[in-house]
């Protein structure tokens, strides 16, 4: 009986959490979207809303493909302690000996930048004046003749620059916007702070970390996570690359007022260019949550430790001044408990979070931007804080 109970406890959490969930979609501007939430061994829910494509009315699943923004980066930690894992690096290292060109902030030359340091967003690199660079990335595949009054306000600087995007090499990119020869080399790549001594976010600091590793497995980042990721975990539906996505399960893209957009590539693709889905991702959730109870496949316990656990202390950072927490990429909270990372993008927007204690975990997907519409980060707040309510009853602790 108890069994049986159970079961209809579990059934009825299921059906109350699509109802809250529908009700929201029902009345949100969100085109489409799809959540999880799981446990290391369970997803207890998992389930899409709304639309992938709005035009032609096509339902917005757990499978639905879309690149997550800076979400794809947890794969680069994943990697860099695979390369620690053996012995091809140490977090401690230079990074200059693992370039083919040199990369030194030049406000202070003689310091050098260090693994670690780019791991945790303190290397005193920047993505360019403004964080502008780092929009020279994107390649769209469509038409971009959008008009000032069509797109949301302050979006036209930025696609009239995407426009004149080149493919190039990721290190060919790198290399324009660090070396001293570079085409974009400038004071502005870099802060007035020595390396190791400020928390600053950088895209392509990430991106150089993921270079770094091409050159260490002799790979390309897509093949070396593919190998060490996506073949282990069995992620069958996860890509680096458009042209591998079936078109069928592609969600197309929406800015913040509706406006449909093409789909982009990205020279910098480590940092924000993983095409994958809700059901997908949360595989790769679950053995993130597996590794910190010992039991992950992709990873010692120890790496999975040392990527959950807040880098900004004295030990690593005896110069340092922080006033954030910060895992090996992943985002961590004060008291190492709850380990988050979010992607936003043109057209897209992704959350995913766990708990170490709990050992549950959120995937939100959404094939729209947040970016200067309110009413739509507000219907990510609702989604959010309904699943949050919801999880006790998942697991049927009532």
């Amino acid at each position: 009986v108890l069994g049986i109970n159970g079961l209809v406890s579990s059934q009825t959490a299921h059906e109350d959490l699509t109802r809250q969930l529908e009700e929201i979609s029902t009345h949100s501007e969100l085109p489409g979207f799809a959540v999880s939430v799981l446990t290391k061994d369970t997803i207890l829910y998992q389930k899409g809303f709304g639309y992938a494509d709005l035009e032609k009315e096509v339902p917005f699943t757990k499978h639905s493909v879309l690149n997550v923004g800076s979400v794809s980066k947890t794969f680069i930690s994943v990697a860099l302690m695979k390369l620690v894992e053996k012995g091809a690096l140490s977090l401690e290292d230079e990074i200059d000996q693992y370039l083919p060109f040199k990369v030194q902030n030049p406000y202070y030359p003689s310091l050098p930048i260090t693994i670690r340091q780019l791991a945790t967003h303190t290397s005193s690199l920047s993505d360019g004046l403004d964080d502008m660079l780092i929009e020279r990335s994107y390649l769209f595949q469509g038409f971009m003749g959008f008009s000032k009054e069509e797109l949301p306000e302050d979006y036209y600087p930025y696609f009239q620059m995407y426009q004149s995007n080149l493919p190039v090499s990721m290190g060919e990119f790198l290399h324009s916007v660090y070396a001293k020869s570079g085409t974009w080399y400038s004071q502005d790549n870099f802060l007035k702070a020595k390396p190791g001594t400020k928390f600053h976010y950088t895209n392509l600091g990430a991106t150089l970390l993921a270079f770094i590793i091409e050159r260490l497995s002799k790979l390309s980042f897509a093949d070396y996570t593919h190998r060490e990721v996506l073949e282990p975990l069995q992620m069958q539906r996860t890509y680096w690359s458009l042209t591998e996505v079936p078109d069928s399960t592609l969600a197309s893209l929406y800015l913040a007022n509706g406006l449909k957009i093409p789909h982009y590539r990205l020279v910098t693709y480590p940092d924000g260019g993983l095409l994958t889905t809700v059901s997908d991702f949360s595989t790769f959730l679950m053995d993130m949550i597996k590794g910190m109870n010992g039991e992950g496949r992709l990873l010692m316990k120890a790496s999975y430790k040392e990527m959950m656990s807040n880098q900004l202390n004295k030990e690593n950072f005896p110069g340092g001044d922080f006033e954030t927490s910060k895992g090996l990429i992943w985002n961590v909270n004060h008291d190492e408990d709850n380990i988050s990372m979010n992607g936003a993008d043109p057209g897209v927007a992704t959350y995913t979070i766990f708990t170490t204690s709990g050992n549950v975990g959120l995937v939100f997907f959404t094939n729209t931007s947040f970016y200067g519409n309110d009413s739509l980060e507000a219907d990510f707040r609702k989604i959010r804080s309904t699943l949050f309510q919801n999880v006790a009853k998942l697991l049927n602790r009532k």
